[in-house]
C-alpha cells in the first residue's frame, strides 16, 4: 500500500515496536519522546525523531497517542500546539481514563478529525513482534477501515468494543483481572511457604492444572529468578487498576476482590517499584527467593 505519514507521540517501552513495525512496512513516521535521545537509533531514511510535539505532528496524516498517565496526555494535546494539525485520524493506543477519552473526543469532533480509542494488551515482546491485541472504540467498524492496515502490521487481532471510549473501559476491565489474577497466585504461594511447601513445588503444580494461565506462563519465569524486567511496569498497572476501581465505585459495581488491590499495589510504589514489571510485587507479598 502507499507510504502514510504516521506520528507517534510517546515511544516508550510499546511505542518503540510499533515505530518498529510501521517502519518496515515502509511508512513515513514522526516520533516525539520526552527524550529523543534515548531513541536516536530509530532513527532512519524514513523514521524523524523530534523533541517537540507541534513539530512531529505536523504534517501527519494519522496520529498515534501512546502514552501513559491521563495528565501526560492532556497535556501533550491541550498544551503543546497539537491542535494545529491537519491531521484526519487521532488514535489513542495508551489506557486513558474514560472521561479524559470523551473530552478527547469532543475536542477533535470539533476539529474535523476522526479519534478512536483503541488500547493494547501484550507485552514489549507482542510490541516487537506485531502480536498487540486492540480493544477498539469507534463511531463504528466502518471508520476504521482506511486505518486497518496499522493494526494488521502491529497486532495480532482486534476486537471491535463499541462506541468511542468502550475500549478504554474494556481494557481497564482486563487490566483489573491481571491484576488480580496476579495476585491470587502471589497469596498462594504464601500459604504454600507458610505451611512448609516450597513455592516452586506449587509452581509445578499449577503449571500442570487448571489454574494455569497466560499469566502463570509469562510472569512465573521473572518471578522465580527475581528479573523483575519492565514488560509492564508496576507504576500503569496501578494507575489502570485505580481507573477501574474508580469505574466501580461510579456505577456501583461491587469489586470485593480486586478492592484490596489498591493498598497492595501503594505497597509496591512505596517500595520504589514503580518503574518496574509489576511482578516485582513478590518484594511486597509472597518474597519468593530467586532460584540458586
Amino acid at each position: 500500500m502507499p507510504s502514510r505519514k504516521i506520528a507517534i507521540i510517546g515511544t516508550g517501552i510499546m511505542g518503540r515496536g510499533i515505530a518498529n513495525n510501521l517502519s518496515k512496512e515502509g511508512h513515513s513516521l514522526q516520533l516525539y519522546a520526552r527524550n529523543p535521545e534515548k531513541i536516536q537509533d530509530l532513527k532512519s531514511a524514513n523514521i524523524s525523531i523530534h523533541g517537540n510535539i507541534k513539530e512531529t505532528v505536523k504534517n501527519s496524516e494519522i496520529i498515534i497517542l501512546c502514552l501513559t498517565e491521563d495528565h501526560v496526555v492532556e497535556e501533550s494535546v491541550f498544551s503543546t500546539g497539537f491542535l494545529e494539525t491537519n491531521a484526519k485520524v487521532v488514535i489513542d493506543m495508551g489506557t486513558t481514563s474514560p472521561s479524559l477519552t470523551s473530552k478527547l473526543n469532543t475536542t477533535f469532533q470539533k476539529q474535523n478529525i476522526q479519534f478512536l480509542d483503541a488500547p493494547m494488551t501484550g507485552s514489549k515482546n507482542a510490541a516487537r513482534d506485531g502480536q498487540i491485541l486492540f480493544m477498539i472504540g469507534a463511531k463504528s467498524k466502518d471508520n476504521i477501515k482506511d486505518i486497518s492496515f496499522i493494526f494488521e502490521i502491529c497486532g495480532k487481532n482486534t476486537v471491535y468494543c463499541g462506541e468511542v471510549g468502550d475500549g478504554q473501559k474494556a481494557k481497564i476491565a482486563l487490566n483489573m483481572v491481571q491484576a488480580g489474577i496476579f495476585q491470587v497466585y502471589m497469596e498462594g504461594f504464601s500459604l504454600a511457604k507458610s505451611q512448609g511447601i516450597d513455592p516452586s513445588i506449587l509452581k509445578s503444580i499449577l503449571e500442570q492444572s487448571a489454574a494455569k494461565s497466560g499469566i502463570s506462563e509469562f510472569k512465573f519465569p521473572f518471578l522465580f529468578s527475581g528479573n523483575y524486567e519492565t514488560h509492564f511496569a508496576l507504576k500503569n498497572m496501578y494507575k489502570d487498576l485505580k481507573h477501574a476501581l474508580s469505574l466501580g465505585k461510579e456505577s456501583g459495581t461491587k469489586l470485593s476482590l480486586c478492592s484490596g488491590l489498591d493498598e497492595i499495589y501503594h505497597k509496591g510504589m512505596d517500595a520504589g517499584l514503580g518503574e518496574k514489571d509489576y511482578c516485582s510485587l513478590n518484594e511486597v507479598t509472597a518474597q519468593i527467593p530467586p532460584a540458586k
